[in-house]
């Protein structure tokens, strides 16, 4: 059978295991689950996670529970597999950055966007993850973004417009390398600087993909970590407080 034939669930689990992966969690995660896994089947029922929440949440009720549970259980199998385990943790960081992230001294110049109900963290550089990093562009206040026109500026292709915008934000945020040589990094040219000040910006503003790999994040390049951490910091910045993300 051909890749479109791909059951949703394989793709959920190939999509935890990148992510892990991409940040040198895997044995931590491991650790983790195997600590809860006591029968050693692979799987965890309702009793392993009410255990393992009576320590994490103490004061949740079993009800809480129960629909925590069910959120958790993607496939609805009744067993938390590893891969949805991952998924609830990595889901649970990203709102916990989220919360952290409105206590920082630059949350006013970052502005919230309206974006979709469900973003994408998978670190894959595609159509959608550059329509949502165009929307949240739109919306700041920079000199580029505020003369652009909204329909014609979202449009999923990278342009120069798109780049002068993000460079014009990361000069403003004050990211180093965004100001380095008293030279304005905004020339709508993707460059080695404008790749260091998003990786700056996105580790000072905590996405949780950069935290875990430390200070070398800044010097690794636009790749798929870079990727993931940036759709961390768009799911972060989105207005209100639930975060839904596709996988």
């Amino acid at each position: 059978r051909g890749a479109m034939s791909e059951r949703p669930s394989s793709k959920r689990k190939s999509t935890a295991q990148a992510r892990i992966n991409a940040m040198g969690r895997e044995q931590e995660f491991r650790g983790r689950f195997k600590e809860l896994d006591t029968k050693g089947t692979g799987q965890l029922d309702f009793n392993h996670v009410r255990l393992w929440l009576k320590k994490e949440k103490p004061n949740m009720s079993h009800r809480q529970a129960m629909i925590l549970f069910s959120q958790v259980d993607d496939d609805g199998s009744g067993l938390i597999e590893f891969e949805e385990f991952v998924n609830y943790i990595l889901a649970m960081e990203l709102m916990e950055a989220k919360k952290c992230g409105k206590s920082k001294s630059q949350k006013s110049i970052l502005r919230q966007w309206d974006g979709p109900e469900q973003l994408k963290v998978n670190g894959s550089w595609d159509r959608e993850t550059r329509l949502a990093l165009q929307e949240f562009l739109a919306v700041q206040d920079t000199p580029t973004a505020n003369v652009v026109k909204p329909s014609q500026f979202v449009q999923g292709n990278m342009h120069a417009s798109h780049i002068v915008v993000l460079q014009e934000l990361l000069q403003k945020y004050g990211a180093p390398a965004a100001n380095e040589g008293g030279i304005s990094l905004a020339c709508g040219v993707w460059t080695k600087s404008t790749t260091k000040a998003l990786n700056q910006l996105l580790l000072a503003e905590s996405a949780p993909t950069a935290l875990h790999i430390g200070d070398k994040f800044v010097e690794n390049g636009f790749n798929k970590t870079s990727i993931l951490a940036l759709q961390e910091f768009l799911a972060m910045k989105r207005k209100g407080h639930a975060l839904s993300l596709a996988r």
